[in-house]
């Protein structure tokens, strides 16, 4: 295989939820469980994946390890940030790229999303697709920025990290699959969050 059929084979990859699973689930194995990990899974510099799988990892059981969510909260910011301004590559600092995050957890966590995730990517499809370009995708990366600075907060109340996390999931998860209608579910569940944390942490 060339490394630009390579390339092609994992960008088609994570257009869908089981793949960005295996796709980290192969990145941890062969080499360290660390956020790099996340970013290398991703395979590509499409905002829905960059985006999707933090979120993800934030509401499984990994992200009940403490630091994680306010780890995975400041990934999404970064790379959030970047797609609003169209940047061509996603930079991380060194220091939040070698963040470990253990192993045993992870692929625990893959095993136990995975049966969903086929469920997911079976009712998933290219509907309003109009609600998928340029100007949506930078309209989410700045809500996502939102979003996860509501995350440092949430995390002084248990369980409440999942809220904004499960927000920016849909919203990265219509990306992901060029699915507008889950799009329009996450800015529902973006309101929702936001009114949430705020009136919990007042």
């Amino acid at each position: 295989m060339t490394a630009k059929t390579a390339k092609t084979a994992k960008t088609e990859e994570t257009h869908t939820t089981t793949g960005v699973l295996d796709a980290w689930e192969r990145e941890v194995r062969q080499g360290r469980s660390d956020v790099d990990s996340i970013m290398r899974a991703t395979g590509s510099r499409a905002a829905g994946p960059l985006l999707f799988l933090p979120a993800l990892v934030m509401i499984s059981p990994v992200g009940a390890v403490p630091g994680v969510p306010i780890v995975l909260s400041t990934l999404v910011v970064f790379v959030a940030a970047q797609i609003l301004f169209g940047a061509r590559s996603i930079w991380l600092p060194t220091k939040l790229r070698d963040r470990s995050i253990p192993e045993e957890k992870v692929s625990e966590t893959i095993d136990w999303l995975r049966p969903g995730a086929c469920r997911v990517d079976r009712i998933l499809g290219q509907r309003l697709s109009g609600l998928t370009g340029d100007t949506m995708v930078r309209t989410i990366a700045a809500l996502c920025i939102v979003l996860a600075g509501l995350v440092y907060p949430a995390t002084l109340l248990p369980f409440a990290a999942a809220l904004p996390g499960g927000a920016i999931l849909l919203l990265a998860l219509g990306l992901l699959s060029r699915d507008g209608v889950v799009i329009l579910v996450g800015l529902v569940a973006t309101a929702g969050a936001i009114a949430t944390v705020v009136v919990l942490t007042l």
